[in-house]
Order: C-alpha cells, then sequence, then structure tokens
C-alpha cells in the first residue's frame, strides 16, 4: 500500500511517499481502506517532534472509508461496512495511507449523510469538542461561553454543539476577515459575538470580550489556541468558572493555575476548575476504549439528524507527499477555516 512518511522529524521536506505490506487486523481490529483523511494542527507538531514516535512515522488521526477486513472477536463491524475513524489508538499506521488496521473501539459506521471526505473531519474535532464541552466544561444554556479559537475545525464544532444545546451567550475570537465571515455566515454567531484580535493586548481583548458579554465575566471559557489565548481565557473566567484548554503549554507556568491573579481582574481565582484535556486513546487503558465507541455513535446521530452539520470542509487533493505537505505549510500559516481533508483514491 501507498503511505506518506516521514523519515526525521522537522519540516514538511521530511515527508516521503514508500510503499508498505497491507497490514492484517489483529483480534479485536478491522482493515480499513481509507477513502478520505484529514490533517490537524496535531500533526504539525507531531512532525517537529514535541511528542516523539518510530521513525518512520505515518501521521494522521481522521480517516473514513470502508471495511475490508476484520480481526477475531469482531462482530459489530462486517466487510463493506462504510465507516469512520479516529486513529488516535495503537493502530497500525495513521490516516496518510491506503489502509490502517484499528482496533474496533475507534471505528463506527459514518453517518450516510456525509460524503467520505465530510465523514473525514469530524472525528477528531467532534471528539474533542464534545468532550471539551459535554464532559467537561458542562454549560447549560444559562451560562455564558467564550471560545478562543472559533473559526478552525475544533472551535467550528464546538460552537455547533453549544448551539445544540442551547447556549446563546458565546463570544469567540478572529484574526482574520475571512474567518469573521465564516463565523457570521456558516456558525449563525453575529459579528458583535466576534472579538478581532489583531493588534490588541490582553487588557484591550479582555475588556472587549466583557463587554459582548453585557458586561459580565464568563462562567465557562475553551482554549483552542494557547500562549495569550490561554491568558485571555483566565482573564475572562468568573468565579468557580471552568476553564478547558486542549493546548499544552511548553512553560507549564505561563499561565497562572497554580497562583492567584496578579490584575484587579484576578480577584475570583479562589475557585477555579481547569481541565487540559491530554492525548488520546494511545495513553488510555483499554478498559475506557468502549468512551470513544460511544461518542463517535453519538456524533454519528447528530449528523444524521442534522442538529450538527460540516462547515468549511476544503478538499485539498489526492493523496501524495505534495498534498501533505501543502495541508501542513496551511495549517501551520494560521487563518484556516474548518477542516482541510485529501482523498483517497
Amino acid at each position: 500500500m501507498k503511505a506518506i512518511a516521514i523519515k526525521e522529524f522537522g519540516s514538511t521536506a521530511n515527508f516521503f511517499e514508500e510503499q508498505r505490506d497491507i497490514p492484517q487486523p489483529r483480534a479485536g481490529e478491522v482493515l480499513m481502506r481509507i477513502r478520505a483523511g484529514s490533517i490537524n494542527p496535531i500533526d504539525y507538531k507531531i512532525r517537529g517532534g514535541r511528542f516523539g514516535g518510530n521513525l518512520p512515522l505515518v501521521m494522521g488521526h481522521d480517516a473514513a472509508g470502508v471495511v475490508v477486513a476484520v480481526g477475531s472477536g469482531v462482530s459489530r463491524l462486517g466487510v463493506g461496512d462504510e465507516v469512520w475513524a479516529y486513529l488516535g489508538g495503537p493502530c497500525s499506521n495513521g490516516a496518510y495511507a491506503e489502509y490502517a488496521s484499528i482496533p474496533q473501539e475507534f471505528v463506527t459506521a459514518r453517518p450516510r449523510i456525509l460524503s467520505f471526505e465530510e465523514a473525514a473531519s469530524v472525528p477528531v474535532a467532534g471528539l474533542t469538542a464534545n468532550e471539551s464541552i459535554r464532559l467537561k466544561a458542562r454549560p447549560t444554556p444559562h451560562h455564558s461561553v467564550f471560545i478562543a479559537g472559533g473559526a478552525g475545525g475544533l472551535g467550528s464544532a464546538a460552537i455547533q454543539i453549544l448551539q445544540m444545546i442551547g447556549v446563546a451567550r458565546i463570544v469567540t475570537t478572529s484574526g482574520r476577515e475571512a474567518s469573521t465571515r465564516f463565523i457570521v455566515d456558516q456558525l449563525r454567531l453575529s459579528p458583535e459575538q466576534v472579538i478581532d484580535y489583531r493588534d490588541k493586548g490582553l487588557k484591550q481583548l479582555t475588556q472587549e470580550a466583557i463587554a459582548a458579554n453585557g458586561g459580565a465575566f464568563f462562567d465557562k471559557t475553551l482554549d483552542f489556541v494557547g500562549g495569550e489565548m490561554k491568558r485571555l481565557c483566565f482573564e475572562l473566567v468568573d468565579f468557580d468558572g471552568d476553564i478547558v484548554s486542549t493546548v499544552e503549554e511548553f512553560d507549564p507556568f505561563a499561565v497562572p493555575v497554580w497562583h492567584g491573579r496578579a490584575s484587579p481582574l484576578f480577584r475570583k481565582s479562589a475557585s477555579l476548575h481547569f481541565h487540559l484535556l491530554g492525548a488520546r486513546g494511545l495513553y488510555g487503558a483499554r478498559e475506557t476504549w468502549a468512551g470513544y465507541t460511544q461518542q463517535l455513535h453519538e456524533l454519528a446521530f447528530l449528523y444524521e439528524a442534522q442538529r450538527l452539520w460540516p462547515v468549511g470542509v476544503q478538499d485539498i487533493g489526492e493523496l501524495s507527499v505534495e498534498t501533505i505537505r501543502r495541508g501542513h505549510e496551511m495549517l501551520e500559516a494560521g487563518g484556516i477555516q474548518g477542516k482541510l481533508v485529501f482523498s483517497v483514491p
């Protein structure tokens, strides 16, 4: 089979095409013929060596395709099933390939309402947004929520889930006119709910976000960007509020997690709930994997019922070294609205 791998950590020049044997599914695994995959920010961080890994390495965490073989003990899925998968556990290889063998817990039937490319855009962003909101922050329709990074794949999924559960007081950030238009046109927020962060310091951003929330601190803040945006989330959260971040920092003290706020806005920090979502699947005990099956089933149901919808899915071409390089470079440059996907002919 064809796979796009890296031979060493570093730049996109390290991608190369190689031929590998088609993996055989072990007990409890399904072999998927991949029809589409997506590229996520975590991919270029892995490429850079931030999380290590055995080289040569085939990356990619999202995939949609067709089951072509199953291992012993698999009864829920069969040959010919059209599926989507989260390739975050101990699979044979990542999604930048024609085939992958994956533990059945990370694979479910794809929503038939979505194309393979649309389906491949969902698992990482959908699972992460669902866990951030419904399992960690747990907002109700009465709560206000601030989102750092609303136009990306994760942010756009989060906004949809918040709207689905009835949260109306949502404020998010944008750094480009195109991102603001995307949030307003595709995600149905008003322009007043979008804060342009360009050329503004932390104090001004804090003031503008609070003003957009009717002069009040936020009950929940979601950080999908890190760095200064994580600091902003700490500034904005109210007493006894929740901060959920999906971004680890190189400097563990880059944000005031362990000590009180230094500014008057930090006066209520005595009771904060900070959740940092770590690596999935690969580091979880096998008995926890069924949770991924359940969440993928729930996401499929919500897409089939059109409670959630695909937005900003950009097909950047067929699986090749050039396509994968371009996708990484586009993400690293910033300003992407929605998700980048590739097809596998």
